[in-house]
């Protein structure tokens, strides 16, 4: 038995979805050559693809995506057009990794293929027609089941909560042990469904952090490198919605980590550190988030290298980047096309990994931070929610309406006299556990008008959240209750530019935004 047969089955599943993507796009280019987002899905996937096939030590998947990958690089450069001949030539090498994704035993005529690239019209419909038919599917003990299917399970049981939080309330006001015992019995059983669904939902990271060990293995090696890594996964579950998100992006910074942290043995010795580099990959719980670092002892990020590069790209001005601070220098590594790669290798620099970390992460509520020290290393965090469905929430009033919290994001919350909050350069700051924390007036982050009467009452509240290590305080006018909530996702808002992307439905029917606090602060 092969020794990727522990995680065979998550990559084909996920390898025939690029495939397929690979061959959808590719018939919308060859129909709009001058669309810029076809050639964009088709590079993202070829190199995706490429990425899981070198976990896997599938060589020939690898060259072929590492091939076409070149292809779509010149379309995507205006070095090339789309042409029927390379067209075809495109097909038929991802017919053939369809081949070798179903049979990884299958062998092909590599040379053959590479040969058709360089001469597309040397192509004719010769091959064996009943090697692109498609192959037997590999076995699976397991039943596939829908994404889409297992969210509407999942809004349905929302939908009984809600239901059951007004009867609750209806109930309060009738009372009936008859009406309570049912409740109860009610509560019980929506309780069981809804953890239930959720564990089927939820997936050990380890089978994301398992597979990396190999990978690491492969390209420190083809790079001269000595390293080591060190994976701690905690015994943590991730929905498996958030778990298949964050796979490309762990990848490609464990990726970047050996290829441009990490020093070569002689160029650690020669700075007092030991020949073999480490990388640690690790997780951790916190509240109903969690927190996965990708840490290295390397090199640290080059920031006028950065800052070069942001201007050959015109992506900030000298002007600009003269006013940037450090960690917004950093942050200019999530922009599109940035790589300061000094040359395009089977490993990274095409200026495509960081823009799909960040990119990836935000779009299921999480968030990348940064840290680097020059000579020391570079520690990434990603903070992501384990499940996109059901949140612990503090329900608040802000300026007549009603708003929750998310609980992971808050630290505390405290009453506090109006006399106490001081004005400091033109700042609100109050003094908490002998430190001083910036407040904010969440009404006027929001652009309401406050109805809190600062005259006739002396309390102020205020929640405490958590933003980078710092505490900042958002004044509210009332805090109301904790509650567990059904997450329903707005569409058509951007999470960059809202405070808020998400909304619940109360037990009385209302609807209330979800703020993110680390966003209004």
């Amino acid at each position: 038995m092969s020794e990727n047969s522990k995680y065979r089955e998550m990559f084909v599943q996920e390898a025939l979805e690029h495939v397929e993507s690979l061959n959808q796009h590719l018939l919308k280019f060859e129909e709009e050559p001058n669309v810029r987002e076809h050639v964009d899905v088709l590079f993202r996937s070829a190199h995706t693809i490429k990425g899981m096939a070198a976990t896997m030590s599938y060589d020939q998947i690898r060259e072929i995506c590492k091939t076409i990958e070149e292809i779509f690089d010149k379309f995507r450069k205006g070095e090339e057009t789309i042409t029927t001949e390379l067209g075809n030539v495109i097909f038929y090498g991802i017919d053939l990794l369809k081949q070798l994704i179903h049979d990884e035993t299958k062998i092909i005529n590599l040379d053959e293929f590479l040969n058709y690239v360089k001469n597309p019209s040397d192509l004719k419909q010769n091959h064996d027609e009943s090697e692109t038919t498609l192959t037997p599917q590999v076995k699976s003990p397991t039943v596939r089941v829908k994404m889409q299917d297992l969210d509407s399970l999942v809004n349905l049981v929302g939908e009984m909560m809600i239901s059951k939080m007004r009867l609750e309330q209806i109930l309060h006001t009738h009372d009936s042990d008859e009406g309570r015992e049912i409740l109860m019995t009610l509560g019980r059983l929506i309780t069981d469904i809804q953890y239930q669904t959720m564990k089927i939902r939820l997936v050990p990271i380890d089978q994301v952090f398992n597979r990396f060990s190999r990978m690491i293995r492969d390209v420190s090696t083809s790079l001269g490198k000595e390293v080591k890594l060190d994976v701690d996964d905690s015994g943590i579950e991730l929905d498996r919605t958030v778990l298949d998100a964050i796979t490309d992006p762990l990848l490609h910074m464990l990726r970047n980590a050996v290829d441009h942290g990490l020093e070569t043995p002689s160029e650690r010795r020669e700075k007092g550190k030991p020949a073999t580099g480490t990388i640690r990959l690790r997780a951790s719980r916190i509240g109903d988030r969690v927190e996965i670092y990708v840490e290295d002892d390397g090199r640290g990020i080059d920031l006028e290298a950065i800052k070069a590069k942001a201007l050959e790209k015109q992506i900030a001005t000298a002007e600009g980047i003269a006013h940037m601070s450090d960690e917004e220098i950093i942050g200019l590594i999530g922009t599109p096309g940035l790589s300061t790669a000094k040359a395009v290798t089977d490993i990274s620099g095409r200026g495509v990994g960081m823009d799909v970390v960040m990119t990836q992460v935000k779009n299921v509520g999480g968030q990348v931070k940064i840290l680097t020290t020059k000579g020391s290393g570079t520690s990434i965090v990603l903070t992501i929610p384990m499940s996109l469905a059901i949140i612990g929430g503090l329900l608040v009033n802000i300026s007549n309406q009603k708003y929750v919290l998310p609980l992971s994001s808050i630290s505390t919350t405290i009453t506090v006299d109006k006399n106490e909050i001081k004005n400091v350069h033109g700042k609100e700051m109050i003094t908490l556990r002998d430190k001083v924390v910036p407040v904010i007036r969440a009404s006027q982050i929001l652009g309401l008008v406050s109805t809190l009467d600062e005259v006739s009452n002396s309390q102020i509240n205020i929640v405490v959240v958590d933003k980078d290590g710092k505490s900042y305080g958002l004044i509210v006018d009332s805090l109301e209750r904790e509650q567990e909530v059904v997450i329903k996702r707005l569409d058509g808002l951007s999470n960059s530019s809202n405070a808020f992307s998400d909304a619940t439905i109360l037990p009385d029917g209302k609807v209330a935004l979800i703020l993110e606090p680390s966003l209004l602060v």
